[in-house]
C-alpha cells in the first residue's frame, strides 16, 4: 500500500492546513464582501434545489414547538425512519446532522486505525486527526472515474484498519460504486461505515436498492458490522435544519447514544423530518428535471474549454469537473467569486487530485449564467 500511504500523507497536510473547509458558506462570503446573500449564485452546496419550494412550504406550515424539551430519543422520528429504511426503530439513531453522527461514531467506536476509501468528506479526516486516530486514504484513479479496480480491492483486503469508511454515491468523486458487492467481499475490516447521504438521489435507478443498509449487511463478511450514515440536508434541501441518522446494529447504536449530550435533535427538526418523509414522493418527482439539467450542464462544461472533457463527472446533485491546462482550482474559484458566482474548490477534500471544481446542479437560469462565464474564460483563459 505504499502508493496509497504517500497519498495519505499529502491529505494529512491538506487537512491540517484547512481543518474546517466546507462548501455552502455563502453567508460568510457575503459578510466578508459586505453584500447580501441574494447577490450571489451559490453552486458550492449540493442541496436538491429543484425541490426547495416543497421544503419552504412545509417549513412555513409547521409551527415551531419551543415550549418543551424534545424527547431525547426522538421516538416518533425513529419510527418513521424505520419504516423508510425497512428496519426496526432500535436500528435507527437520529442526530444533529451527519457531522454530529460522524464525531459520535468515531468517539464511541474508538478505532485504532481507519481506512478511508476516497475521495472522502473532509469532516471524517478532520475528526480522525483531532482524535489522534491513525488513518490511510485509498483513492482510486480519476482516470477510472474513482472506481475501485483490482488494485484497490487488493489494498482493501490487505488493510490492517479496524474501521473502514466509504461514501457512495461519492462526494465529490460522483461515482456510485458499480461493484459494491465486491468491495464488501474485500472488506475484512470488522466495522464499516458507509456514507449514504446522497442515496435518495438514486431513487428510480437500480443503484438505489443496491445502496441500502440491508443490502450492505447481506454483502458483508461474517463478523463485519455495518453502519449507514444518512442526512436530510441535501435531498430535502434543508442544510440549516441539522438532521441526520445512522442505521446499524441496535446494541452498537445504544452504546453510541450514551456518548452524546441530551436533546441533540430539536422538536422542530423531528416534526419536519416526519413531514419530509410523508411528502417524499414530491421530492422524488423533482428528480427528473434535475437529472435532465445535470446532463445538459455537464455537456456544456465539457464543451466550455475550461475543463478536461474526460474528467467531467456527473454526480447525484452536482458535477465534479477537472480543470484543463493545469489551471489551479483556487484561481478559477476566485475569478468566478469576483463575479458573484460560488463554486467548490476540491483541492482541500481528502483524496482528491488537484485541479477540480464541484458545481451544484441548479435550474437553467442559474446554470446559463455560470456557463456563459465559463465560455468567456474558455476562450480567453483565466
Amino acid at each position: 500500500m505504499n502508493t496509497f500511504l504517500q497519498r495519505s500523507s499529502l491529505d494529512r497536510r491538506r487537512a491540517e492546513d484547512e481543518l474546517a473547509v466546507h462548501g455552502g458558506d455563502v453567508c460568510a462570503i457575503a459578510r466578508r464582501a459586505r453584500k447580501d446573500v441574494g447577490d450571489f449564485i451559490d453552486f458550492s452546496g449540493n442541496a436538491h434545489v429543484f425541490a426547495a419550494h416543497i421544503t419552504e412550504r412545509l417549513v412555513a406550515e409547521t409551527r415551531y414547538p419551543f415550549e418543551h424539551y424534545p424527547e431525547a430519543e426522538s421516538p416518533l422520528l425513529r419510527e418513521a425512519l424505520a419504516a423508510h429504511e425497512n428496519c426496526f426503530p432500535v436500528n435507527i439513531l437520529p442526530g444533529n446532522g451527519s457531522s454530529e453522527l460522524i464525531w459520535l461514531a468515531f468517539t464511541a467506536l474508538s478505532p485504532r486505525k481507519v481506512l478511508f476509501i476516497g475521495p472522502i468528506f473532509s469532516e471524517y479526516v478532520r475528526c480522525a486527526m483531532l482524535l489522534g486516530i491513525e488513518y490511510d486514504i485509498l483513492t482510486p484513479s480519476d482516470a477510472h472515474e474513482f472506481a475501485c479496480g483490482t488494485r484497490e480491492l487488493r489494498a482493501i483486503w490487505d488493510s490492517n484498519a479496524d474501521l473502514a469508511v466509504l461514501c457512495t454515491p461519492n462526494n465529490p468523486g460522483a461515482i456510485t460504486y458499480p461493484n459494491i458487492q465486491k468491495v464488501f467481499e474485500a472488506l475484512r475490516i470488522p466495522r464499516v461505515l458507509v456514507d449514504n447521504v446522497y442515496r435518495e438521489f438514486l431513487y428510480g435507478w437500480p443503484e438505489y436498492a443496491a445502496n441500502a443498509y440491508a443490502t450492505y449487511a447481506a454483502y458483508a463478511r461474517t463478523g463485519v458490522s455495518v453502519f449507514s450514515l444518512n442526512s436530510f440536508s441535501d435531498f430535502f434541501a434543508c442544510p440549516g435544519l441539522r438532521l441526520g441518522y445512522l442505521v446499524g446494529d441496535a446494541n452498537a447504536l445504544a452504546r453510541m447514544a450514551k456518548h452524546r449530550p441530551p436533546w441533540m435533535v430539536s422538536p422542530f427538526a423531528e416534526q419536519l423530518g416526519m413531514r419530509f418523509l410523508e411528502h417524499i414522493d414530491l421530492y422524488r418527482d423533482a428528480l427528473l428535471p434535475m437529472h435532465r439539467q445535470g446532463e445538459e450542464t455537464a455537456m456544456y462544461l465539457r464543451l466550455s474549454g475550461c475543463f478536461d472533457p474526460d474528467r467531467v463527472f456527473l454526480g447525484p446533485s452536482f458535477i465534479t469537473a477537472g480543470l484543463a491546462n493545469n489551471t489551479q482550482a483556487s484561481l478559477a474559484r476566485s475569478k468566478l467569486l469576483k463575479r458573484n458566482v460560488i463554486v467548490r474548490d476540491c483541492d482541500a477534500i481528502p483524496g482528491m487530485p488537484p485541479g477540480y471544481l464541484r458545481i451544484q446542479i441548479r435550474q437553467q437560469d442559474d446554470a446559463r449564467i455560470l456557463l456563459d462565464m465559463l465560455s468567456w474564460y474558455g476562450e480567453r483563459g483565466w
